[in-house]
């Protein structure tokens, strides 16, 4: 138990500066977006005006619509928390793909195993501790926003607004989670970020294009973000949605512990394609 709580020590307080950048810097849009709701509220018919002229498949895209978009929900999601899940993301991707590999590609794994951790306290370690950089992040982001509750007209204590933080604490932790399954199956850490990039990118676009077409929505459905509830969970909050990405973080997570305890440890570098018929194919070429 003590060489976990110091792998996650050591895990937590490296990532201290990107906790306190992605954190400091959602809570600045918080205090932006906030007051923005009351200067738009106070001439809703010159706002109602200028949003008549976006198209509806553009209102549709962020979940919103001309007649309720000056609803306080209705604003949050589609000014605010329907854009981040993706800006969240790249914290996530980055930060899931090179939470272990980038120290075995600069050739520092090896000397850390050398010492007394052992790899179970060293992974759980390394992963308990993004996860707690994760939630560290998502509490700054939710002080941001809730600063300046008491002056606006809302309507959101800060109780209410804590809650769609959940969703998109969820949403972070299933993309940091691909990426470290995937940096244990890939290469290299680069390639394991595209691809968790990719299926992050497209889920955003998927899921919000869903309601064009019947066969993206049966697409989008496979899709974290099509589960992902945005500010109306304050109103009704789907902790079925919300307890599966939790499971497939927690299977995801321990299928990369399988890959980690099982594989070899590169000195530095790169990797290669670890598949039986790959090398059968370069022993035949050979």
């Amino acid at each position: 138990m003590k060489r976990l709580w110091i792998a996650l020590r050591y895990t937590f307080l490296g990532m201290r500066g990107q906790i306190l950048g992605w954190g400091l810097g959602l809570a600045c849009y918080g205090l932006l977006i906030v007051p923005m709701y009351d200067v738009m509220g106070a001439e809703p018919g010159r706002f109602q005006q200028m949003v008549a002229g976006y198209p509806p498949e553009f209102l549709a895209f962020f979940g919103a619509d001309v007649t309720s978009l000056l609803t306080p929900a209705s604003f949050l999601g589609m000014y605010a928390f329907s854009m981040l899940p993706i800006i969240v993301g790249i914290f996530a991707v980055m930060a899931g793909s090179g939470l272990i590999v980038t120290d075995e590609e600069h050739g520092r794994l090896d000397l850390i195993i050398a010492h007394p951790v052992g790899r179970n306290s060293f992974f759980f370690g390394r992963f308990l501790g993004l996860i707690a950089a994760s939630i560290s992040i998502m509490l700054l982001a939710w002080l941001g926003f809730c600063v300046l509750l008491v002056n606006s007209s809302l309507g959101f204590n800060w109780g209410q607004m804590l809650v769609p933080f959940l969703p998109l604490l969820m949403q972070t932790l299933t993309y940091a989670s691909l990426g470290l399954l995937l940096s244990m199956s890939l290469p290299s850490r680069n390639l394991a970020a595209m691809v968790t990039g990719a299926v992050m990118v497209a889920s955003y676009l998927l899921s919000s294009m869903s309601f064009m077409d019947t066969r993206i929505a049966s697409i989008a459905k496979f899709l974290p973000y099509d589960y992902y509830q945005t500010v109306f969970a304050v109103q009704k909050l789907n902790l079925t949605w919300l307890f599966a990405l939790l499971g497939i973080c927690l299977v995801m997570g321990l299928l990369a512990w399988v890959r980690f305890i099982r594989r070899d440890i590169r000195l530095s570098g790169e990797g290669s394609w670890r598949s039986p018929l790959i090398k059968r194919r370069n022993k035949v070429t050979s």
